[in-house]
This record gives C-alpha cells, structure tokens and sequence, in this order.
C-alpha cells in the first residue's frame, strides 16, 4: 500500500514538474517593442547621458519601465530587460514580476543594433524579425547608440550579420502571430 502511494505521488510530482517546465509563454509584440525602444533611445539620448556602461544599466531600467507601461502592451504579463554585453538588449517574462530575471523565466525578443542600415531589429523566439528603421543620422549619431555599437564590435558582433538580417512584412508578422496565439499551425508541403 505504501508503495502503491509512493508511486502515486512520483507520478503526480513528475507530472506537475513537466506541466511547469512546459508552460507556454505568449510571444510579445514585436512592432510594440521596437515602437517602445525607439522612443525610449530618443528620450535618453535627449538627456544626453554619458557614453559609459552605468548609462547603458539606466537605459535598460528606463526601456523596462516603458515596456511595462507601454499601451497598447508590448506582452500580456511582465515585461523585464537586461542589457547584453554585446550591445543587445533581451526582454523577458518577468513570471514573478521582481523586475530581475530568474532562472526559468522566458525569453521574449532581442532587440539589436544594425549600424550598416541604420535600424533596430528585434527578434523573437519563434524566429520572427521586425524592424525599425531611421532616416538621416538622427538616432545612430547619439552617444548611447555609440557606446552599444563599441561594445557590440568589442564583442565580434558582425556588422554584416545583422544587415543580412530580413524582417518579415508587417502582413506576414501578423498572420504569424495570429497563427501562434491561436495554437493553430500550417505546414508547407
């Protein structure tokens, strides 16, 4: 009988452990986030904070507030940000809202840097790409944008990487996310 119990309580325990360990996380909106970084770099860059590496940990506080706040919302629960050293900023699912990332919680999108075109990519887990573009020097000339592009380089980022990067089209992002929050997929054939 003891066993029988033992054996009951495995199940059930393994089972609850797989159940948490493949929690679905919806994706963020990724049009939302660039839209969201964007504004966040010319606010801060009008503030003219300094070049340095406490600037890119303020930016990455402030980008995560603005996420957080952003409406419509950049993903349905908490959103957190952290500052890569490659220049990069991840967003991630902040599961128990304490605005650290912790083991287990979720990547949501990337957002990077590409100097060659002048744009912000982002990037989801799923692999879907969007971009922002800039017209003229504007953004790119500012310092903090700077400081990411010299730690991007100090990390072997190839500029040339993220400009053969391709964004899907607004009509296509969509249909593809619509597709992924409804759980229904397609197959080529």
């Amino acid at each position: 009988m003891k066993l029988r119990a033992l054996l009951a309580s495995t199940v059930v325990t393994g089972s609850l452990l797989l159940a948490a360990c493949s929690e679905s996380v919806p994706n963020a909106d990724l049009d939302r986030v660039l839209d969201v970084t964007a504004d966040t770099l010319y606010q801060f860059e009008q503030k003219g904070v300094t070049k340095d590496d406490k600037a890119v940990g303020e930016f990455a506080t402030e980008l995560q507030t603005n996420m957080r706040a952003a409406n419509p919302k950049v993903h349905t629960g908490p959103v957190g940000v952290v500052a890569n050293s490659d220049g990069s900023f991840s967003g991630y699912y902040d599961k128990n809202d304490n605005q650290q990332k912790d083991s287990g919680e979720k990547d949501l999108f990337k957002v990077e840097i590409d100097s060659e075109k002048q744009r912000l990519i982002a990037s989801d887990t799923n692999g879907y790409v969007r971009d922002h573009s800039f017209s003229g020097t504007g953004l790119m000339a500012g310092l903090l944008i700077g400081h990411l592009l010299s730690r991007q380089r100090a990390a072997g980022v190839n500029p040339k990487s993220l400009s053969n990067k391709t964004a899907m089209s607004k009509s296509q992002y969509s249909s593809a996310r619509s597709k992924s929050s409804s759980g229904s997929h397609t197959r080529g054939k």
